[in-house]
């Protein structure tokens, strides 16, 4: 993209834009997403991508506790939920890894991030849309909204709404691709017999009452809001499509809830009859589950569901829904005017523009051309849209066929007064390379959590600094350039600049993830685990590469390179290199965090301790093995810890879970033998990829210098003693268990 199409677009929003928890409790969330956006629109690849989601996700996180509390607050190591954010993922990995199964598919990972900034773009430039936006809001019966100090609606009440609109609108894309994936196969297969054959194919979605359900937690979710609207008593207001039914005959004038309402419930079967799957239905269904469970669970606000939420949800469904069934022979509603759904609007008109950067991953988009960058024009009186493709061909009519079918769906002159103009250029000349960084998992803890450990973080590096600085002087008399400018440039945690803050997030969000490593975690003082206050020097070397390799990551995926003096207006560094080029005194800025875990842990009022897994680690093996577990060597624990944490997994798919021992739910006290059988076998199939995966392989005794084991085989050709072992686990494991204070439910 080039670099002045969004950029100054997206910096006018930011810079009118006012976060509540930042004015309000001194956080710094607003540099944090612009910072992320920032590295996205310089280097546009899933890991900068994905860190949007995650920013956006965690700074509107919906706990237990008060989302907008004071940043000095004392920390919460409370996990929280990420379905969404776990969709997100899963519809990335579907994309990447079927599309060669399907003749057409491109990118909606990125793609919804790029719609997302397009958005605030247009909202920015546009003050006929703000306008409809903000008339929007204040004509609901909503008042709860986002206001800034003086009680006049902040902007942040668009943000919200449109970020879960935009960022989560295709997260519903997987089951489309499930569809398309049987077509083709079955397409395929019948006509390797003859060309004469052709088959449909359908999903047949057998229990879609189950999947259209919020879990119902509190019977009077929906008494307030049917205070407001007494006639959607009559509906079923734990039910998504009856919600949105309501929504849109609010929003539409002349659209009977009860014809919206049917046809919502039989569109599911009606996708089966035509042979087609709308995902914007089931990615709007998904947002109301998710949303719908966490406002009940922590007793939330339920206005803040029924209003803003189901404002996004909806125009999320309407984003498909509008032009294909709305504006069809059954309810023949003309152009959507930005007044009656201002954010759907917006969505139709961003989700259609969004073409540039989208990778193909079906077999037909492969061999099309498509659009590299985008050059685009923003104003109160018109839309320009400039698509550059390095190679290839747009098709004929592309550009005609963008403006009608966007003219026919919008009514876009009642925001661009001169309307849309798309224009189109090819050059042969140029191949654009995708970076296809992989992207980095984190920890499902608060960013006001994590936004106090990255301040000490910092403190304690200019700490470390001082140390090493006074030092210098005391022993030379002097100190070397590197250092003294280390030194100078020390500031306080605000005085950081956004893309400094973000390392020290980075770093300070990976921390339960470390502890996680080694089969540790945090806890209250309260806790009864004995407290870990240092790390062996095996652990401190170990998570200190870990550090090292999560830098290198972050670093490469923002732009930086390699060489041998550091220019930071050049994204130049001589430490982007593996963890043995780096000298004692460079190891020891990555070591230095990791001993500081424990005492950092403390001034927060939390410490470290042996992870229950861990705990339950240490049982199993005693189970079987007369030798202790802590002698064992570091690489064997790790791979026991691994082993535990997928033994969870293992039990999940038969829908068992193992939870603290004062969760709800009865314990389970034995397993039936084929459920033990199932399970010893799964078990033994990730024990036998684990151990290939690090090098090890079959051998008829067991060395660990040579890597070679007996027990390397499949589950069939496994001596009946160690499957007895296998089972004897399982077996065991309700009691094992129960001596760490957990059990396992049947969930």
């Amino acid at each position: 993209m080039t670099e002045n199409s969004l950029k100054k677009y997206i910096d006018k929003f930011f810079d009118e834009l006012v976060l509540y928890d930042d004015y309000k409790n001194g956080h710094y969330y607003k540099d944090l997403l612009k910072a992320g956006i920032d590295a996205f629109l310089e280097y546009e690849n899933s890991y900068t991508a994905y860190e949007i989601y995650r920013t956006f996700f965690m700074i509107y996180q919906i706990t237990s506790g008060d989302k907008s509390e004071e940043s000095k607050s004392p920390i919460s190591i409370s996990r929280e939920p990420n379905s969404l954010l776990d969709l997100v993922q899963i519809m990335k990995k579907y994309e990447e890894n079927t599309g060669d199964l399907i003749e057409r598919q491109r990118d909606h990972f990125i793609h919804s991030v790029n719609v997302f900034l397009l958005g605030l773009s247009i909202y920015a430039k546009n003050s006929r849309y703000r306008e409809y936006f903000k008339g929007y809001i204040l004509k609901s019966k909503y008042e709860k909204y986002y206001k800034l100090a003086d009680g006049e609606l902040s902007h942040e009440e668009f943000l919200y709404r449109w970020g879960i609109a935009s960022l989560f609108h295709d997260i519903g894309y997987p089951v489309e691709i499930i569809g398309k994936q049987l077509n083709k196969f079955i397409n395929d297969g019948v006509k390797s017999i003859s060309h004469t054959y052709g088959a449909d194919t359908a999903i047949d979605f057998k229990d879609f009452d189950e999947f259209n359900a919020i879990v119902k937690l509190d019977h009077d979710f929906a008494d307030e809001f049917t205070k407001d609207y007494p006639e959607a008593k009559f509906l079923n207001l734990f039910k998504p499509t009856d919600i949105m039914a309501h929504k849109i005959s609010k929003d539409f004038e002349n659209v009977d809830v009860n014809d919206v309402a049917r046809h919502l419930d039989n569109f599911v079967y009606e996708m089966g009859d035509l042979g087609f799957i709308d995902h914007g239905f089931f990615s709007c269904i998904l947002v109301l589950n998710s949303y719908g469970y966490l406002i009940q669970k922590y007793s939330k606000s339920h206005e803040f569901f029924f209003y803003p939420i189901v404002d996004s949800a909806t125009s999320i469904l309407l984003h498909n829904y509008y032009g294909k069934v709305l504006q069809g022979d059954r309810f023949k509603l003309k152009g959507l005017h930005p007044s009656q759904s201002p954010i759907a609007f917006l969505l139709i008109l961003c989700d259609e523009l969004q073409e540039w950067n989208r990778q193909p991953f079906g077999v037909k988009d492969k061999q099309k051309g498509h659009v590299n960058e985008l050059d685009i024009k923003i104003d109160d009186d018109s839309l320009e849209v400039h698509y550059i493709a390095k190679s290839g061909s747009l098709g004929l009519g592309f550009s005609e066929d963008k403006e009608k079918l966007l003219n026919n769906v919008l009514s876009l002159k009642s925001v661009f007064q001169f309307g849309l103009r798309v224009k189109t250029e090819v050059q042969q000349h140029f191949t654009l390379n995708e970076r296809n960084d992989n992207l980095s998992m984190a920890p499902d803890i608060l960013l006001r959590n994590v936004e106090n450990l990255a301040i000490l973080i910092h403190d304690n590096y200019n700490e470390t600094i001082e140390k090493e600085y006074k030092e210098a002087l005391k022993k030379k008399g002097k100190v070397k350039k590197d250092l003294q400018k280390k030194y100078d440039e020390r500031c306080s945690y605000d005085e950081l600049t956004p893309n400094l803050k973000i390392a020290n997030i980075r770093q300070a969000r990976s921390i339960p993830v470390k502890l996680a490593m080694i089969g540790c975690e945090l806890a209250d003082l309260s806790d009864e685990r004995p407290a870990i206050t240092e790390f062996s020097k095996e652990e401190v070397e170990d998570l200190a590469e870990y550090e090292h390799e999560e830098w290198n990551n972050e670093k490469e995926a923002t732009g930086w390179t390699y060489g041998k003096k550091k220019n930071m207006k050049k994204k130049i560094t001589p430490y982007l290199v593996p963890w043995d080029d780096l000298t004692e005194n460079i190891k020891e800025f990555d070591r230095d965090p990791i001993r500081n875990i424990p005492s950092l842990m403390k001034s927060l009022g939390l410490k470290v301790v042996k992870s229950k897994i861990r705990l339950l680690t240490i049982e199993m093996h005693n189970l079987h093995e007369d030798t202790s577990f802590d002698d064992l060597p570091d690489y064997i624990k790790y791979t026991n810890y691994k082993q535990a944490e997928y033994l969870i997994k293992i039990l999940a798919l038969r829908g068992y879970s193992i939870v603290d021992a004062d969760s709800e739910g009865n314990a389970v006290t034995a397993f039936d033998p084929d459920t033990v059988e199932y399970f010893a076998e799964r078990e033994h199939e990730s024990w036998y990829k684990l151990k290939i995966n690090l090098g090890w392989s079959y051998g008829s005794v067991k060395d660990e210098i040579s890597k070679s084991n007996p027990n390397l085989v499949e589950w069939q050709a496994l001596d009946f003693d160690k499957k007895e072992a296998n089972r004897m686990t399982f077996r065991s494991l309700p009691e094992l268990c129960k001596k760490v204070d957990l059990k396992i439910v049947n969930s």
